[in-house]
């Protein structure tokens, strides 16, 4: 990836580089930082930041927010003054003491200034922003950075990471769907999240990086599938070393799990444990953790013996997407009915 600064401290993005949705860059694409060597060769890139944008850091839009929600909240409590005023008055024709009324009076003013800021806030953030930020996915890991000063970054090295925990919810947001995505690395020390993308969009799915506010979708993507093909380059020395490997089916049973070879799968249900050869299968279905295994039943035709083995729902088996690249380009199983895809359409939630 080529890269070259210009004179408002961004840097132009060579126009053969990749975006985060496999296409070439817009021209006025601007980054500010280079990738970090730790996520090694560049993959593709993503920024929000346009030619001739003037990005805001994070906490100058919060200072400029807080700002403005506060005006906005003593301009409606002063308004309100006055029709709080008429029922003060009121109340006090019809005999209600003057501690109930005062206390009455500036509890109404007080629940008037917080809806003032209520409302205020998301209009004052969106006008001060969006904070600008460029993302880079490598064949080892991932980055974002956040305009600012000092430069805020987030690092992730695959080698750290234990598990990707991906939650995809789809809403009915007026005659349109609303997609809602939430990626999350766990490090492999503890249980904190060592990287986050999370967003949604509105419509039909994004596929050209072109537009800033799709970016955090386009991201996800791409880092999704670098994350798969580096588990892939594992499993595959893994397998090269040991003869297998085991992927959990169910992150609350550990007894449900796979361990899969070269040609074949052994699913573990408990102390149920049942091998097939790639030769006995001709469909394999993959719904999270679930198993479904068809052979076709040549002395009764296209009727068929069907096996399954249970595992998690969707979206709550790690490393979810895998699953069913795994058992395709290693163990060589007809995958007839792959893992929906980041932004698919899934069951309204």
């Amino acid at each position: 990836m080529k890269v070259s600064s210009t004179r408002d401290g961004m840097t132009r993005i060579a126009p053969l580089a990749t975006s985060h949705a496999g296409d070439r860059l817009a021209d006025g694409m601007r980054v500010f930082a280079l990738p970090p060597p730790e996520i090694g060769d560049v993959r593709s890139v993503g920024s929000t930041v346009q030619a001739g944008d003037k990005p805001v850091t994070l906490s100058l839009r919060v200072a400029r927010t807080s700002v403005l929600a506060a005006f906005s909240a003593v301009a409606v409590g002063l308004v309100s003054l006055v029709p709080i005023g008429m029922l003060v008055w009121l109340l006090r024709q019809l005999g209600f003491g003057a501690p109930f009324t005062e206390a009455l009076a500036a509890a109404l003013a007080l629940v008037a200034a917080a809806v003032g800021a209520w409302f205020a806030a998301p209009i004052a953030w969106d006008v001060n922003g969006p904070v600008a930020s460029c993302t880079y996915v490598g064949t080892d890991g991932l980055a974002r950075y956040t305009w600012g000063d000092p430069l805020p970054r987030t690092v992730l090295r695959f080698e750290d990471a234990r598990a990707l925990v991906k939650r995809v919810r789809t809403r009915k947001k007026g005659e349109m769907d609303r997609v809602e995505f939430d990626l999350r690395w766990m490090g492999r020390r503890g249980v904190g999240v060592g990287f986050r993308i999370h967003g949604h969009y509105d419509g039909e799915r994004p596929s050209a990086g072109v537009r800033p506010e799709h970016q955090a979708y386009l991201f996800a993507v791409a880092a999704e599938r670098a994350w798969n093909e580096w588990l892939l380059r594992k499993a595959r020395e893994e397998v090269a070393s040991r003869g297998a490997i085991e992927i959990g089916r169910d992150a609350r049973d550990v007894s449900r799990r796979a361990r899969i070879g070269l040609g074949f799968i052994e699913l573990f249900d408990g102390e149920r444990v049942e091998r097939w050869s790639a030769i006995e299968v001709d469909q394999i279905q993959v719904k999270g953790g679930t198993v479904v295994i068809r052979r076709i039943d040549p002395m009764r035709g296209k009727r068929s013996i069907e096996r399954r083995y249970p595992g998690s729902a969707p979206g709550a088996m790690d490393n979810e997407s895998f699953f069913p690249l795994v058992l395709r380009e290693i163990a060589g199983l007809p995958v007839e009915q792959r893992e929906p895809g980041l932004g698919e359409v899934r069951a309204a939630g």
